[in-house]
């Protein structure tokens, strides 16, 4: 017996490549903005380091931020199928 149902095809965003890349902007601007602090203004290589974690989570998190939003844009470009389910076992 075929079952017949309407199902919906979306293309959702993954969230782990959006907060990667989001983290490496944010891991690229610590370094830039670290080269642009001049030697005698620079304490140590604390700045370096809270620069890494302060941007590098800003930008994952940024990352994540597009990628809910670009779910949300996807969720209304909806496709409706139709769709027969099969219920073959083989055992």
């Amino acid at each position: 017996m075929e079952k017949r149902e309407e199902v919906e095809i979306r293309k959702a965003p993954k969230l782990l490549p959006f907060a990667l890349t989001g983290a490496g902007f944010g891991l690229i601007l610590a370094v830039i903005l670290n080269a642009l602090i001049p030697a005698q203004s620079r304490s140590s290589e604390d700045v370096f380091g809270l620069l890494l974690i302060a941007l590098g989570s800003l930008g994952l998190g940024l990352g994540v931020a597009f990628a809910l939003f670009f779910d949300l844009v996807s969720a209304k470009r909806v496709k409706r199928a139709e769709a027969v389910r099969s219920e073959n076992r083989s055992e």
